[in-house]
C-alpha cells in the first residue's frame, strides 16, 4: 500500500473551549472541559525529574495572574494520519502537515516552573507573566484563552538541562492528553488546509522564518531536535501547524511560544489570501543568531537562495513569533539583503529597539534594501501598571528585576515582562507611520 507521508492536506477540527473544571473525569462537552485533574498528572508525571506537579486553571476576566511562564502549548491530537502533533516528541520524525487534528480552540496549556540551577547573561530564563483581566491584560498573550497551567518543581540534584528536557516531555503530554477527549466527537468547525494550485499569474510569495537559537534555555526545536546546527531549509505551512516547531526559548520578552508557532499569525493570513490575491509557496527556516559576521551574511544568502529555488517573488520576512532583538538584528537584515539583491522583494515584519521619545535609534542594524518595514512595536514601550490580583498560579513571588528583590506575585506590578507581549502586539495589528 502506497505511503501518504508525503501528501500535504491537513484538516484541522476546533472545538470551542469556554469553560474548564476539574472532575472525575475528563470529558469534552458543551464548549466545557472538564479534567480528571489526577488522571492528568498521572499521565504527565516525570517522577526522577519532578518533585512533584501542580494543575491550575485561569480564565478571561478572573483577578488572576500567571507566573515564572516558560511557555505555552495548542492542545491538539491527531486522529487520522501517518505522523503525530509534535513529531519527534511524539513518535518518529515522520513528516507531518497531514491528517486530521483536533484542537481545543481558546484553550492553553500554559507551563510555569524555575530552573534549579542558578543562571545568568544572555542565556537566562527571565521572569514572564500574564494577567488574566486588567490594564495589562490585552498586553499579554494568552489572557483571552482558559488556560489549564502546569507548575513543575524540580527534584533535588536535576539540572537544568534535565528540567528543560521534561518539561517538554509534560507540556506536549498534557496537550495532547486534553485533546484527546474529543477524539471521537463530531467538530462544529473543520477547516481544510491544502495549498491547492492557483492561477499563475498570482504573485509567489514566501514566509521566511527566521528562529530564536543560541543554546540551553534559548533553543528551537525541529521535529524533536535543536535547531544549533540548522541549514535554512524548507517546511510546508502544514509541518508548523502540526507542532512541527517546538519552542524552548525563555530569554524575556524575546522568548518563543509553541502555541504561536502553531498557530503563526503571518502563516494564518498568508493562507487567507492563498489563491485570492498571492501564491504561497511555503516556509523558509533558518536560525538567527549566528556567531559571525561571515556566518550572518552566509545565513541570509542562504536563507535567499531557498527561497529563489522556490521561485519566490516576494518574501514576508519575519524573526519567529517574538521578533528581532540584539544581534540577530544584523542576521535579519542580512536575509533581507540578500533577498532584494537576489530579486526578491521584501516586506519585513520587526519589532523597534528605541524608547518611547525617540531619541534612541529604533534597529539595532539596518540596510539599505530594507525599504518595507512593519512595525509592531518597541520593546521596552510602556505598558500600563497593573493593579494587585486576588490569586496567582506558579508562584508566591515575582522578580521582574534580577537586580530588585522578588514581589509579591498579588501585588501591584509596573514591569515590562508580560508574556508574548511582542507576538500579542503583533496579532492587535499595532504599527507605525510617518506622521
Amino acid at each position: 500500500m502506497a505511503s501518504k507521508a508525503g501528501t500535504w492536506r491537513l484538516e484541522v477540527a476546533k472545538f470551542p473551549v469556554r469553560q474548564l473544571t476539574f472532575a472525575d473525569q475528563t470529558v469534552y462537552r458543551n464548549r466545557t472541559l472538564s479534567i480528571d485533574r489526577a488522571d492528568l498528572l498521572a499521565t504527565i508525571a516525570e517522577p526522577h525529574v519532578m518533585a512533584h506537579m501542580d494543575v491550575g486553571l485561569a480564565h478571561p476576566g478572573e483577578s488572576c495572574r500567571i507566573v515564572h511562564v516558560l511557555d505555552a502549548v495548542i492542545p491538539m491530537v491527531k486522529v487520522a494520519g501517518h505522523s503525530t502533533v509534535y513529531p519527534g516528541f511524539f513518535g518518529p520524525a515522520r513528516p507531518a502537515g497531514h491528517g486530521r487534528n483536533h484542537r481545543l480552540h481558546g484553550a492553553a496549556v500554559v507551563v510555569c516552573g524555575t530552573f534549579p540551577e542558578a543562571t545568568s547573561g544572555a542565556l537566562s530564563a527571565g521572569e514572564a507573566i500574564i494577567d488574566m483581566s486588567g490594564p495589562a491584560a490585552p498586553y499579554c498573550a494568552l489572557s483571552d484563552t482558559a488556560n489549564v497551567v502546569l507548575v513543575c518543581h524540580p527534584a533535588p540534584g536535576v539540572t537544568n538541562a534535565e528540567f528543560d528536557a521534561a518539561l517538554h516531555r509534560a507540556k506536549l503530554k498534557a496537550a495532547v492528553y486534553l485533546a484527546q477527549a474529543t477524539a471521537t466527537l463530531d467538530p462544529p468547525e473543520l477547516k481544510v488546509y491544502d495549498l491547492a494550485r492557483v492561477a499563475a499569474a498570482l504573485p509567489r510569495v514566501v514566509l521566511v522564518n527566521q528562529l530564536n537559537q543560541q543554546g540551553l534555555l534559548a533553543h528551537t526545536f525541529l521535529y524533536g531536535k535543536h535547531t544549533q546546527g540548522l541549514e535554512p531549509t524548507v517546511l510546508h505551512p502544514n509541518e508548523m501547524l502540526d507542532g512541527a516547531l517546538v519552542n524552548g526559548n525563555y530569554r524575556g520578552t524575546l522568548r518563543g511560544s509553541t502555541y504561536a508557532h502553531c498557530d503563526h499569525y503571518v502563516l494564518r493570513e498568508l493562507y487567507r489570501h492563498h489563491g485570492d490575491d498571492l501564491n504561497f509557496l511555503g516556509v523558509v527556516i533558518g536560525r538567527g543568531w549566528q556567531n559571525t559576521q561571515f556566518l550572518k551574511e552566509r545565513q541570509g544568502w542562504m536563507m535567499a537562495r531557498v527561497a529563489s529555488l522556490l521561485g519566490a517573488q516576494v518574501a514576508i520576512v519575519a524573526a519567529d513569533v517574538n521578533g528581532t532583538g540584539g544581534n540577530n538584528t544584523i542576521d535579519f537584515m542580512q536575509t533581507i539583503k540578500a533577498c532584494e539583491q537576489m530579486g526578491i522583494r521584501t516586506v519585513a515584519i520587526m519589532q523597534e529597539s528605541g524608547n518611547e521619545d525617540g531619541s534612541d535609534p529604533s534597529v539595532v542594524d539596518h540596510v539599505p534594501e530594507a525599504d518595507s518595514i512593519v512595525s509592531v512595536g518597541g520593546i521596552g514601550w510602556r505598558i500600563p501598571a497593573a493593579p494587585g490580583v486576588e490569586r496567582a498560579i506558579g508562584g508566591e513571588t515575582v522578580q521582574p528585576d534580577i537586580a530588585q528583590a522578588p514581589q509579591e506575585a498579588t501585588g501591584p506590578l509596573a514591569v515590562d515582562c508580560w508574556y508574548g507581549a511582542i507576538w500579542k502586539r503583533s496579532e492587535l495589528g499595532l504599527s507605525a507611520i510617518d506622521a
